[in-house]
């Protein structure tokens, strides 16, 4: 969009040597360029989770973004809206507990993270970023073969918590 701004005469200099203008306007209202569309989400877990499974999906249940609609807080699963490269990102937190957490992306390991946190509290985060197609499930999840102990923590002062955007 081009915006015009012109003075016809010298007298259009104030007193404190500013100027005084009309702005004369010529072209479309509005957004002239295509409107892009946002695709991010960000949800965390309302309760702690003792001793989760071998191989059991976190359902991050409290959704605070979600522009496309494309999480889903009862599966725990981000459906791609739109081919392209994304960044996702997941944080855990556990109060004296080890545990090791996979991104999966259909059903195949992207990435993965592990803490052991004894007789403390602690956090573990991972970040992938990944070409990733239309109608492709990512969602996050405990290790397929690894059973930990312990508890996944959350609450007020630190969020377990799954987010993930389009890059482009």
């Amino acid at each position: 969009m081009v915006n015009f701004a012109s003075a016809t005469t010298s007298s259009c200099r104030t007193a404190d040597g500013q100027f005084d203008v009309t702005v004369n306007y010529r072209g479309k209202n509005g957004q002239e360029t295509p409107k892009s569309t946002v695709i991010a989400f960000y949800a965390f877990i309302s309760k702690a989770i003792s001793n989760p499974g071998v191989g059991r999906r976190l359902v991050f249940d409290v959704v605070k973004t979600n522009q496309g609609g494309a999480y889903n807080s009862h599966t725990g699963v981000f459906t791609c809206p739109k081919t392209g490269t994304y960044v996702f990102v997941w944080v855990i937190r556990l109060n004296s507990a080890y545990h090791s957490f996979e991104l999966m992306i259909n059903n195949s390991m992207f990435g993965s993270t592990y803490l052991y946190n004894e007789n403390a509290d602690g956090n573990v985060s991972g970040t992938v970023v990944a070409y990733v197609s239309k109608d492709d499930s990512i969602y996050v999840r405990m290790h397929s073969s690894y059973k930990g102990v312990g508890e996944l923590y959350t609450d007020k002062y630190g969020r377990t918590a799954f987010s993930g955007w389009l890059l482009n």
